[in-house]
């Protein structure tokens, strides 16, 4: 059974691991800039490590749920440097449009607001003229769906842990803001708290450590491999070999534990 400890040792290693790759990457000369994919693959790489040390930070300062919230991000990274990996130039043009429709949509809601204003804004003119600008030069552009850029980038079983994390911790729901109130005391009473609880299944700990560590190795093999980075020796072997040991575990204590309380 792999222990909190062994996740968080492993979740060190990947995070050197991270850094090593980031560290190794030269591509600022790049004449496409910053849509150069190596460009755009190192940003969420970094964007990734920052998310696992804070899940990490979260998760031994019994804050599980906010924990889960930010491994959930590092999933919608794993998605996006996938897809990525496997469409290159494709996918940063996607990135594109997929920022044109989030800001025509805020700059269409907006202008709707202001209409309702008692008194006209100094920036309508200015919004307007953004808008239609932004229009003509993309018409109406779609946004990136996270299912199908798992599905592009070849992790599209990810996606339901996806899921099952925006259920029980990023979104509110009946199953997230049901962590904040617990029964107890002389009358089995309903107590509420300020931090949400963990589920009274005694692993979730560790298995979020898990999910968060698996969407962490994804996002470093993928860039490794978008930047051109060292061929997958020894290290990202190991590591992978070390994961797969460490979930197979895991998956044998749940499956006892399932069978006992059978």
């Amino acid at each position: 059974m792999a222990t909190v400890q062994q996740w968080l040792a492993l979740g060190d290693q990947l995070y050197a691991k991270g850094v090593d790759v980031f560290n190794g990457c030269e591509v600022m000369d790049s004449p496409a800039g910053t849509r150069d994919p190596k460009v755009v693959a190192l940003t969420l790489l970094a964007r990734t490590l920052g998310h696992f040390q804070a899940a990490v930070q979260l998760l031994e300062s019994k804050h599980v749920v906010e924990s889960r919230t930010l491994t959930r991000c590092c999933w919608e990274n794993l998605f996006w440097i996938a897809a990525l990996a496997k469409k290159g130039d494709e996918f940063v043009k996607a990135m594109e449009l997929d920022d044109a429709a989030n800001r025509l949509k805020r700059a269409n809601s907006l202008l709707r607001w202001a209409e309702k204003q008692d008194q006209p804004l100094d920036f309508i003119e200015k919004l307007e003229a953004f808008y239609t600008g932004m229009t003509e030069k993309h018409g109406k552009p779609g946004t990136i769906q996270h299912r199908k850029a798992a599905i592009d980038g070849g992790v599209g079983d990810g996606y339901q842990l996806y899921r099952e994390l925006s259920g029980d911790s990023a979104h509110p729901s009946a199953v997230s803001l049901s962590r904040h109130v617990t029964w107890g005391g002389p009358e089995n009473n309903q107590i509420f708290t300020v931090h949400a609880q963990p589920t009274l299944d005694v692993r979730e700990v560790e298995d979020t450590l898990e999910v968060l560590c698996s969407a962490v190795l994804g996002v470093i093999v993928a860039a490794n491999e978008t930047i051109g980075g060292p061929a997958a020796g020894e290290p990202f072997v190991k590591l992978a070999d070390d994961f797969k040991a460490m979930s197979n575990a895991n998956k044998v204590v749940r499956e006892a534990i399932k069978g006992t309380a059978e």
